[in-house]
Protein backbone atom coordinates (compact mmCIF):
# COMPACT_ATOMS: atom_id res chain seq x y z
CA UNK A 1 0.00 0.00 0.00
CA UNK A 2 1.51 3.54 -0.68
CA UNK A 3 1.52 5.90 1.84
CA UNK A 4 -0.77 8.66 0.91
CA UNK A 5 0.18 11.36 3.52
CA UNK A 6 -2.46 11.64 6.24
CA UNK A 7 -2.03 14.74 8.15
CA UNK A 8 -4.34 14.21 10.87
CA UNK A 9 -6.47 17.32 11.54
CA UNK A 10 -8.46 18.17 14.38
CA UNK A 11 -12.30 18.65 13.71
CA UNK A 12 -13.42 22.29 13.87
CA UNK A 13 -15.77 23.08 16.32
CA UNK A 14 -19.03 23.03 14.98
CA UNK A 15 -20.80 26.78 14.87
CA UNK A 16 -24.13 27.42 13.37
CA UNK A 17 -23.03 29.27 10.78
CA UNK A 18 -20.49 26.55 9.67
CA UNK A 19 -23.22 23.86 9.01
CA UNK A 20 -25.23 25.32 6.30
CA UNK A 21 -21.91 26.90 4.71
CA UNK A 22 -20.51 23.78 3.77
CA UNK A 23 -20.66 23.08 -0.28
CA UNK A 24 -22.70 19.17 -0.60
CA UNK A 25 -23.35 17.41 -3.96
CA UNK A 26 -26.71 17.80 -2.91
CA UNK A 27 -28.68 20.84 -3.11
CA UNK A 28 -29.38 22.32 0.40
CA UNK A 29 -27.92 19.67 2.12
CA UNK A 30 -24.69 19.78 3.99
CA UNK A 31 -22.03 17.94 3.48
CA UNK A 32 -21.76 14.41 5.93
CA UNK A 33 -18.91 14.26 8.65
CA UNK A 34 -16.83 10.96 8.49
CA UNK A 35 -14.45 10.00 11.26
CA UNK A 36 -11.91 7.65 10.20
CA UNK A 37 -9.91 5.67 13.66
CA UNK A 38 -7.70 3.37 12.54
CA UNK A 39 -3.84 3.03 13.49
CA UNK A 40 -2.46 2.61 10.28
CA UNK A 41 -1.44 6.19 8.54
CA UNK A 42 -1.68 4.21 5.34
CA UNK A 43 -5.70 3.23 6.13
CA UNK A 44 -6.38 6.21 6.96
CA UNK A 45 -4.80 8.20 4.30
CA UNK A 46 -6.53 5.44 1.61
CA UNK A 47 -9.65 5.72 2.93
CA UNK A 48 -9.97 9.82 3.46
CA UNK A 49 -8.78 10.06 -0.43
CA UNK A 50 -11.82 7.36 -1.32
CA UNK A 51 -14.14 9.53 0.56
CA UNK A 52 -13.71 12.71 0.06
CA UNK A 53 -13.53 11.56 -3.25
CA UNK A 54 -16.99 10.92 -2.91
CA UNK A 55 -17.80 14.01 -1.50
CA UNK A 56 -17.14 13.40 2.42
CA UNK A 57 -15.40 15.74 4.87
CA UNK A 58 -12.90 13.54 6.63
CA UNK A 59 -11.17 13.84 10.26
CA UNK A 60 -9.25 10.99 10.81
CA UNK A 61 -7.31 9.65 14.41
CA UNK A 62 -5.01 7.46 14.98
CA UNK A 63 -6.27 6.04 18.16
CA UNK A 64 -9.54 5.75 19.59
CA UNK A 65 -8.59 8.19 22.89
CA UNK A 66 -8.11 10.89 19.91
CA UNK A 67 -11.22 9.78 18.41
CA UNK A 68 -13.39 10.49 21.03
CA UNK A 69 -11.62 13.92 21.90
CA UNK A 70 -12.60 15.00 18.07
CA UNK A 71 -16.13 13.55 19.04
CA UNK A 72 -16.21 15.77 22.00
CA UNK A 73 -15.66 18.90 19.89
CA UNK A 74 -17.51 17.92 17.10
CA UNK A 75 -20.13 14.81 16.73
CA UNK A 76 -19.73 13.45 13.42
CA UNK A 77 -22.34 12.07 10.93
CA UNK A 78 -20.91 8.61 10.81
CA UNK A 79 -17.57 7.14 12.31
CA UNK A 80 -15.28 4.21 10.41
CA UNK A 81 -13.07 2.36 13.19
CA UNK A 82 -10.61 -0.46 13.42
CA UNK A 83 -11.10 -2.85 16.01
CA UNK A 84 -7.33 -3.88 16.92
CA UNK A 85 -5.75 -0.94 17.52
CA UNK A 86 -3.24 -0.26 20.71
CA UNK A 87 -4.61 0.77 23.75
CA UNK A 88 -8.24 1.18 23.90
CA UNK A 89 -9.46 -0.98 21.07
CA UNK A 90 -13.12 -0.40 18.68
CA UNK A 91 -14.73 -2.31 20.75
CA UNK A 92 -13.76 -0.14 23.57
CA UNK A 93 -14.58 2.81 21.21
CA UNK A 94 -18.21 1.68 20.52
CA UNK A 95 -19.35 0.64 24.04
CA UNK A 96 -18.29 4.15 25.20
CA UNK A 97 -19.95 5.89 22.68
CA UNK A 98 -23.25 3.62 22.90
CA UNK A 99 -22.92 5.44 26.62
CA UNK A 100 -22.40 8.70 25.97
CA UNK A 101 -26.30 10.24 25.03
CA UNK A 102 -24.79 12.56 21.92
CA UNK A 103 -22.74 9.69 20.61
CA UNK A 104 -25.35 6.66 21.14
CA UNK A 105 -27.21 7.49 17.33
CA UNK A 106 -23.56 8.22 15.56
CA UNK A 107 -23.41 4.97 13.06
CA UNK A 108 -20.03 2.97 12.88
CA UNK A 109 -18.68 1.12 10.54
CA UNK A 110 -16.21 -1.69 11.74
CA UNK A 111 -13.03 -2.63 9.71
CA UNK A 112 -10.84 -5.56 10.91
CA UNK A 113 -8.35 -7.80 9.25
CA UNK A 114 -9.60 -10.34 11.83
CA UNK A 115 -13.02 -10.57 13.26
CA UNK A 116 -12.45 -12.07 16.88
CA UNK A 117 -15.77 -11.95 17.87
CA UNK A 118 -18.18 -12.78 15.08
CA UNK A 119 -21.05 -13.40 17.39
CA UNK A 120 -20.64 -9.51 18.78
CA UNK A 121 -22.06 -7.04 16.15
CA UNK A 122 -21.04 -3.76 18.57
CA UNK A 123 -24.43 -1.86 17.08
CA UNK A 124 -22.49 -1.63 13.71
CA UNK A 125 -23.86 -1.24 10.84
CA UNK A 126 -21.69 -2.82 9.21
CA UNK A 127 -18.56 -4.91 9.59
CA UNK A 128 -15.97 -5.59 6.90
CA UNK A 129 -12.94 -6.95 6.80
CA UNK A 130 -9.42 -5.62 5.61
CA UNK A 131 -8.03 -5.40 3.35
CA UNK A 132 -11.47 -3.71 2.47
CA UNK A 133 -13.39 -3.75 -0.60
CA UNK A 134 -13.62 -0.23 -1.71
CA UNK A 135 -16.88 -0.47 -3.06
CA UNK A 136 -18.39 -2.47 -0.35
CA UNK A 137 -17.27 0.27 2.14
CA UNK A 138 -18.96 3.00 -0.05
CA UNK A 139 -21.85 0.87 -0.01
CA UNK A 140 -21.75 1.01 3.25
CA UNK A 141 -20.99 4.68 3.77
CA UNK A 142 -23.99 5.67 1.99
CA UNK A 143 -26.62 3.69 3.53
CA UNK A 144 -25.57 4.47 6.75
CA UNK A 145 -26.09 8.33 6.11
CA UNK A 146 -28.95 7.56 4.29
CA UNK A 147 -32.19 9.64 5.58
CA UNK A 148 -35.16 7.47 6.24
CA UNK A 149 -37.12 9.85 3.50
CA UNK A 150 -34.52 9.17 0.88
Amino acid sequence: MTTLGDPDRAMPPRRPADVDSVPDARAGARTPVVLVVDDSADMRGLLREVLEQSGYEVVTAPSSGKALTLMSERVPDLVITDLMMPGMSGFALRSLMLRRVELAAVPVIVLSAYWARPGETLDAVAVLTKPVDLDRLLEAVEGALATPDS
